[in-house]
């Protein structure tokens, strides 16, 4: 019997300092190795290999902005990636 695929999911109003954190702690895991998610109904561990392939979205509308940040890997990796230069910047907003 096949195993079932796990999932993992979390919703919730954060303050910068709180996002900043979880960010901090998703950047220890992938240097430690694990990553683990939990919340009151769930508990996941990802296990980053040493090469992921990174996708950054950022929208800007009327209504408000977006980023998304996904992040993935496979057990099987090969070495055949696109190595493209990114640069990220932190600013303070314009007044």
């Amino acid at each position: 019997m096949a195993k079932k695929d796990k999932y993992f999911e979390h919703e919730s109003l954060q303050d910068k300092d709180s996002i900043t954190s979880y960010l901090k702690a998703i950047t220890q895991g992938f240097k430690k190795g694990a990553i683990e998610f939990s919340d009151e109904e769930d508990d996941f561990i990802l296990t980053p290999q040493k090469l992921a392939n990174l996708r950054i979205k950022a929208n800007q509308t009327k209504k408000g902005q977006t980023l998304n940040i996904k992040i993935s890997w496979s057990s099987d990796q090969s070495s055949d990636f696109e190595e493209s230069p990114l640069f990220i910047d932190p600013k303070k907003p314009k007044k």
